[in-house]
């Protein structure tokens, strides 16, 4: 689709279906169009960024942003369009779709207490912007809208098992830490699923050539969230270390720090390109996932976002280690105490 309204752009993001051992993954890339205007200079990629704004609001009030999580609409004939395109025994049924699809979504914003995701479906129709729309970052339906449709009525999904979209302003978006950061500010995005395609549902029973639907909706919101396809443009690929499936620690204040670009491979990314194969069941993100979203959302570490790596204590578990040092604390200057009394005692004595 061409430029519409000059220094603003559509951005539309080929999504392939991905493979685990389709090829190599390099740390993490974002979106291979924003290029900081360089587009030989891959180093400085990271500044042109897209990302979600951290503006409080709904979208319901017309506030586009993390504020009451990244809200989601369900096209209404989502369901119908889909269940008899899985090939399962027993096809999956409309509630479990939509729990699923939640499921996808909360993998990404696990143990992060800015990023999640709020179904508004029932509030707000999704919607595709029309053709020859004018504005369409101005968004059009929810945050990000989840569809089903064919070639014929949406041809960028045509040889694919899905297709991801977004919008975006040269607006620099606000930062998780309350100030401009540079890069460019997400509006909207479209998950079409193509109605030609072929699904499962179960990990357990995978059937060949088609996709592993939690696997694929995964990927796919990743790409809602700005990252693109590790191995399909590995030369701008960013990485804190050269050692494949390393939890990658990004400063909160400058996440660009200590990230250069490598060429080590980690093939568990979910975030790799299948280039034509169907997804199969890997529903989970690998430390270089994780690492391409605690760079477009770094947090700063406090009791609540320790976990950032997707490793390591629950809350539940940071609680009770508290408790343990609590009355390790108490008994040992219980302790202490005692002991200096029997000292007193001896002393007495003598």
């Amino acid at each position: 689709m061409p430029n519409q309204g000059g220094w603003k752009r559509w951005i539309s993001v080929m999504v392939c279906w991905w493979l685990l051992l389709s090829g190599p993954a390099f740390g993490f890339v974002t979106d291979n169009a924003l290029t900081n205007n360089t587009p030989n200079n891959f180093a400085d990629d990271l500044q042109d960024a897209a990302r979600w704004s951290n503006v409080p609001g709904s979208v319901l009030s017309n506030v586009r942003g993390l504020g009451e999580g990244l809200e989601y609409a369900i096209a209404s004939d989502f369901c119908p369009q889909i269940i008899p395109l899985f090939q399962d025994r027993q096809p999956p049924t409309c509630n479990q779709i939509e729990k699923e699809i939640q499921s996808a979504l909360d993998h990404w914003g696990e143990n992060h207490t800015v990023l999640h995701f709020t179904p508004v479906t029932a509030s707000l129709a999704a919607q595709i912007p029309p053709d020859g729309a004018r504005e369409p970052w101005r968004g059009f339906g929810a945050e990000i809208d989840l569809f089903v449709r064919s070639p014929e009525d949406y041809p960028l999904v045509a040889n694919f098992g899905a297709y991801t979209s977004f919008w975006f302003t040269n607006e620099n978006p606000i930062g998780l830490q309350g100030q401009p950061v540079p890069g460019k500010t997400i509006t909207s995005a479209d998950i079409v699923f193509n109605n030609r395609s072929c699904y499962f549902w179960d990990t357990q029973a995978p059937i060949a050539g088609c996709n592993h639907f939690e696997s694929l909706l995964i990927h796919e919101v990743g790409h809602a969230l700005a990252l693109d396809h590790p191995n399909e443009f590995p030369q701008r690929n960013f990485d804190t270390d050269q050692i494949p499936g390393n939890v990658m620690p990004i400063d909160c204040q400058q996440p660009t720090k200590a990230l250069k670009l490598v060429s080590k491979i980690d093939a568990a990314a979910i975030m790799n390109s299948s280039l034509g194969e169907a997804a199969k069941p890997l529903p989970q993100l690998s430390p270089d996932d994780l690492g391409g979203r605690n760079f477009l959302y770094p947090l700063c570490q406090t009791v609540s976002s320790i976990n950032l790596s997707g490793t390591g204590p629950n809350p539940w578990q940071l609680f009770g280690l508290l408790l343990v040092i609590s009355f390790s604390g108490v008994f040992g200057i219980a302790a202490i105490l005692q002991r200096l009394e029997k000292q007193r005692r001896k002393q007495r004595r003598k």
